[in-house]
């Protein structure tokens, strides 16, 4: 699925924002670009295992036209790994993301809008033994927001696949072939935006994939953002994303579970710059 997932992932990136190009008016200020810079902690309870290390993201945004907005990224991180739950693991691992959506429909002056939505994100090589992920969805959603508070609701359909890493899995009787699922999948998604006057913002967001069966990933995440008055960093921001994944389908009757943990944590610090383009 790696080859699969990267090829994927990638084309998705390039298609969605040569359309947003040749939709967008030819002006910089709708364009947004920052890198970023900071240290993350990816945190196994089950395990008691705490990795730290250092991690460098690239972002683009556009907002636009007819509220057409857009946003991609990616984040390199290098862990120090002093724990080895996976024997095997590459301290380099990489997550990318990217989102298109657009309001069709505004019901009066109250704020609340609907509109189509569709969003990728991939994730490749954690320390926990995720091999890889891959998701992407197609959707609707209702939003309400009132000047910079938003909340708002997202249904959708797509694809999810997952690759579990097959070293630990290995030792407990588990072959390669195990450790694969893909499948048309549901997703539903309640995420917020909240600014306390005009010096500090939190969003987040609450999400569950699902198939025709069960649920299979939960996923949870806060980010709190400190704007910053200075010539090269725009903000100071926190972040955290708790993740759970369903393990039962891949159980084979007998055996253990394929991974003695099921959730992690992933604390990220890290400081925002602005680039010119």
């Amino acid at each position: 699925m790696a080859d699969i997932g990267r090829r994927v992932g990638v084309t998705w990136a390039v298609l969605a924002f040569v359309l947003v190009w040749i939709a967008a008016p030819s002006t910089r200020a709708a364009w947004q670009s920052a890198a970023s810079a900071g240290f993350h902690d990816t945190r196994v309870s089950e395990a008691e295992s705490d990795t730290l290390g250092v991690n460098l993201g690239l972002r683009l945004s556009y907002t636009g036209a007819e509220h057409l907005a857009g946003q991609t990224g990616v984040i390199a991180h290098y862990d120090h790994d002093i724990d080895h739950l996976d024997p095997d693991h590459d301290p380099f691992w990489f997550m990318a993301s990217g989102s298109l959506s657009q309001p069709m429909i505004r019901l009066g002056h109250s704020g609340v809008t609907i509109g189509w939505r569709t969003d990728v994100s991939w994730l490749q090589n954690t320390v926990f033994g995720l091999e890889e992920t891959l998701q992407a969805q197609l959707g609707i959603g209702l939003d309400y927001q009132r000047q910079a508070d938003a909340v708002g609701l997202a249904l959708g359909g797509g694809y999810y696949g997952l690759e579990w890493d097959d070293d630990v899995p290995e030792a407990r009787g588990y072959s390669r072939e195990a450790l694969k699922r893909s499948s048309d999948a549901l997703v539903w998604k309640l995420f917020f935006q909240r600014s306390v006057k005009t010096e500090l913002c939190w969003d987040g967001y609450w999400q569950q994939w699902r198939d025709q069966d069960d649920w299979l990933e939960n996923q949870l995440f806060l980010a709190i953002h400190y704007p910053v008055n200075h010539s090269v960093m725009d903000s100071l921001n926190v972040s955290v994303s708790y993740t759970r994944y369903n393990l039962a389908p891949y159980r084979l009757q007998g055996k253990a579970p394929i991974l003695p943990w099921d959730e992690n944590l992933l604390f990220r610090l890290y400081a925002e710059i602005p680039l010119a383009w």
